[in-house]
């Protein structure tokens, strides 16, 4: 069988219907004299245009645009010129542009296929549909044996609404190639389109009666009877595809669909588990076949129970395809099950030891998940592996300080800020957590220095503006910038119970006792009851506001839910406040 081969500037995606008429002499008028050069400028031109191919080869976009200009200084009839810009216009979504370079490049090489193909395009992505078919319908009267162009004709046709042209434009083509697998699958669109559902059938059925061992051409009448929802007929040529073809495991997926739309779970189940278990069909087809049933309200919600099921099958069949450990992993993070995640992506990781995004990804689920001696042992030896991967020294050092390793952390850490330098933000949570580490080691002045570092890079970082204010509360220092990052974070998110704390304590600590009452409340309403550290500094805040038994109570309460402070009990005892 001759198959088509279409080029990709013929496959034009954007279909559209244009009312506005032309002529042919609206594509191609008069032709432009071009520009006689002297031995000078030819050698000039020469020069730009070679510099401006040898920078395009680079990527260099700007450099190769200026050098088409220059090029075009030189002679303003360069159609190649013309066309180089237009496409990197196209490129750049700058189509009008664009559109204008061609149909001048036209003017002056009024036979270039090249030029009509692209414009064609441009045309149609600019709801001029009327003038890319005069385009295609020139190219293929001056090429009328070519398939490529004939079928980029047929398509046009069809996408602008011209459903009569596009069939006889494919029956021309056919004359060329014969029957042909393509064609008739367009046809039978296009017949569908039109209601004519009859013919579209007898297009199917030519291909079953020149090749009637060929089970996938079954498939296609099936598909036909399904999108008719005539699912008993399509039931019985889904049918038909396994007598022909026993080893097919992708009629399976197709029956599991329809027995979908009958909401028969049994045979749901049953089809899909003989298509996953198939060992001809690609891992990769298989998965996609899964994707519809994850996706919130699909017609049959039940079928989610049986997604596990589904996966664990990929992996049983595709032991050695990380991907499908991968996908089984996600799965389990979706639904909140951290301790098979992460087993799963230890799977995957069995497979690929050497991918570093799964052994991010596996970071991450080991943070989700609060495994920090797990995940230090683990970075430790990554950032071996992968000596210049700084997420690796960043996450690594992180863990370190929540297992209280905070010299460990800070080596880990400083080693590690050297490989982010291409990366703002990385380096901005690198200054971050290295204040961290250093307020906790009681390097106050490196700490605040780190933060200010950060906020350079990044004066938006929520969570260093937080900290940062709540550390100097703690040193009784520079509470006018203490304020102002907290009241930052609370525009930022006016409803984050931590960051309210820390700026009702920025106010409790200026003395401005009646707004930080006001302020804790609110913490204490958006989830901040759950926190021994909120509730106590709720406490205090009630005390300098007078109610001494509401402060009791609060603190109290925070004492029951674990809180350490050293001073908390005496606050109990004294009924007093104690700083700490």
């Amino acid at each position: 069988m001759k198959y088509i081969l279409i080029a990709s500037l013929v496959v034009i995606s954007f279909a559209c219907k244009t009312s506005s008429k032309i002529t042919k002499k609206d594509v191609s008028v008069e032709q432009i004299k071009k520009v006689q050069l002297s031995d000078t400028e030819k050698r000039k031109f020469d020069y730009f245009f070679y510099e401006a191919s040898r920078e395009k080869m680079k990527g260099n976009i700007e450099k190769t645009v200026m050098y088409l200009s220059e090029c075009l200084k030189i002679d303003p009839t360069s159609s190649a010129s013309m066309y180089e810009l237009a496409n990197i216009l196209v490129n750049g979504n700058e189509v009008v542009k664009a559109q204008g370079l061609l149909e001048r490049a036209i003017l002056i090489e009024p036979n270039n296929i090249w030029y009509k193909l692209l414009l064609a395009q441009l045309y149609q992505q600019n709801q001029l549909g009327v003038k890319a078919i005069q385009l295609y319908e020139d190219i293929v009267e001056t090429n009328p044996n070519n398939e490529e162009y004939l079928y980029g004709l047929a398509q046009i046709y069809a996408q602008n609404g011209k459903f009569d042209n596009a069939i006889d434009a494919y029956e021309k083509l056919e004359k060329l190639v014969g029957l042909n697998e393509v064609i008739i699958v367009e046809k039978e669109k296009i017949y569908l389109e039109l209601g004519k559902n009859k013919d579209a059938l007898n297009e199917l059925e030519r291909l079953t009666k020149k090749y009637p061992e060929e089970a996938r051409y079954y498939g296609y009448i099936a598909d036909y009877y399904l999108y008719l929802k005539d699912y008993q007929s399509a039931n019985s040529f889904y049918y038909k595809v396994l007598d022909k073809d026993p080893n097919n495991g992708m009629v399976y997926f197709s029956l599991g669909n329809l027995a979908l739309t009958q909401k028969d779970t049994t045979s749901f189940i049953d089809h899909y588990t003989k298509g996953l278990y198939n060992k001809s069909t690609p891992f990769e087809v298989k998965f996609q076949r899964i994707i519809p049933l994850l996706v919130d309200g699909n017609e049959f919600n039940e079928s989610n129970a049986f997604i596990e099921d589904f996966l664990l099958i990929l992996t049983e069949v595709h032991p050695f395809e990380a991907n499908s450990f991968i996908y089984l992993g996600n799965y389990y993070k979706a639904t909140n099950k951290k301790k098979k995640a992460i087993s799963a992506f230890k799977d995957a990781l069995s497979i690929e030891e050497s991918n570093e995004l799964i052994w991010q990804e596996y970071c991450l689920l080991l943070i989700d998940d609060s495994q920090f001696e797990e995940l230090y042992s683990t970075t430790t030896n990554l950032i071996v592996k992968f000596d210049t991967n700084a997420f690796f020294y960043l996450i690594g050092g992180s863990a370190a300080m929540q297992i209280d390793k905070d010299e460990e952390a800070l080596a880990m850490l400083m080693e590690g800020i050297q490989f982010s330098e291409s990366n703002p933000p990385l380096k901005s949570q690198f200054f971050a957590i290295i204040g961290d580490v250093n307020f906790e080691l009681g390097n106050s002045k490196e700490a605040f220095e780190s933060y200010d570092n950060s906020l350079k890079l990044d004066e938006f970082n929520i969570v260093v503006l937080n900290n940062y204010s709540y550390y100097l509360t703690l040193e009784n220092r520079d509470l006018d910038k203490a304020e102002r990052m907290s009241s930052k974070c609370i525009e930022m998110e006016p409803g984050n119970s931590t960051y309210l704390d820390t700026y009702a304590w920025v106010l409790f600590k200026r003395e401005r006792y009646f707004e930080a009452k006001y302020i804790i409340e609110r913490a204490i309403d958006n989830g901040g009851s759950d926190s021994d550290v909120i509730v106590e500094h709720y406490g205090d805040i009630l005390f300098k506001n007078g109610d001494i038994d509401g402060a009791l109570v609060q603190w109290i309460k925070s004492l029951e839910m674990g809180n350490e402070s050293k001073t908390l009990p005496e606050k109990i005892k004294s009924k007093n406040y104690i700083e700490e």
